[in-house]
């Protein structure tokens, strides 16, 4: 089984200030001005044909896909997407396409624009929703919390935790938008953190995944499995960014067997090339 996957694409799109509301004008300010230039359009078109290029069985994209959650952001992240969406694709939401209250219900507009890729709701009354990829169970969570304030903090409710511990009876692949992990050089904020991380990950011993897949924090990483999170972790954000002194950035390819090989690849002269993953073991971080 090979799994690409990718993360925080956060796609350049202009937008009128005139459109937004609330912490988005902050947001879509603080991103025109700040971060526009590390995610150039040249590295999105470059990301795109490499995936193109490679060999796999599922594409799994963690969230933020968008910026501030405008509606035409999410038009735009599928027309840039159109050549890699099949039937092999499987998303979820990051906190960036939660970020407007108007983002998410009634009709949210993640839902509204990727139903094709998805999968299927396993509950009517929260976000788990499941999709078989060449015979593997890959499993969806959304973390994200649409706060009006500027905060990224992400919640999984208990109930979403025992419910995928139980329903799931083989094997699977969870892909959620915030960390569980962080390496001591990368420890998360108070404010941009999984706020109940410790309850979800004693919850997920009961019955843990092969592999957790997220984003949010953009430097790349591959957890071993360790003691109190026994699977590994990949976090393979921000897939669109230039690398710099404080940020890792590039995508995996993992290659799952009788043995799991992690390949990583980073955009390098104009092309992604592939180099060595960056692995940890769990007594290098925290939860």
């Amino acid at each position: 089984m090979k799994i690409l996957h990718i993360s925080d694409l956060h796609f350049p799109k202009k937008i009128s200030l005139f459109s937004l509301r609330g912490k988005a004008i902050v947001g879509y300010l603080n991103y025109r001005l700040r971060r526009k230039s590390k995610h150039p359009l040249v590295l999105v078109a470059a990301m795109v044909d490499a995936i193109q290029n490679l060999d796999y069985d599922a594409l799994i994209i963690s969230g933020d896909l968008t910026n501030v959650s405008h509606p035409s952001e999410f038009q735009n992240a599928k027309d840039i997407l159109k050549p890699i969406l099949t039937d092999k694709t499987f998303l979820i939401p990051g906190n960036h396409d939660r970020y407007q209250k108007r983002a998410m219900g009634p009709n949210p507009l993640f839902e509204a624009s990727f139903a094709e890729w998805i999968g299927e709701s396993v509950h009517p009354h929260f976000y788990l929703r499941t999709k078989r990829i060449a015979g593997k169970l890959f499993v969806g969570w959304d973390s994200n919390l649409a706060i009006p304030r500027i905060t990224a903090n992400g919640y999984v409710p208990k109930e979403v935790v025992e419910t995928t511990t139980k329903l799931m009876k083989e094997p699977y692949v969870l892909v959620g938008h915030h960390p569980l992990w962080n390496p001591n050089t990368e420890v998360e904020s108070s404010t941009h953190r999984l706020s109940n991380r410790k309850e979800v990950v004693e919850g997920l011993q009961r019955n843990p995944p092969d592999v957790y897949l997220h984003g949010h924090t953009h430097t790349n990483w591959v957890k071993l499995p360790g003691k109190e999170t026994p699977f590994t972790i990949v976090n393979s954000a921000s897939s669109t960014r230039l690398s710099d002194r404080k940020h890792e950035c590039g995508f995996h390819l993992i290659e799952m067997g009788k043995t799991t090989h992690y390949r990583r690849f980073i955009y390098s002269e104009n092309k992604f090339t592939e180099t060595n993953p960056i692995l940890y073991e769990e007594t290098e971080g925290i939860v």
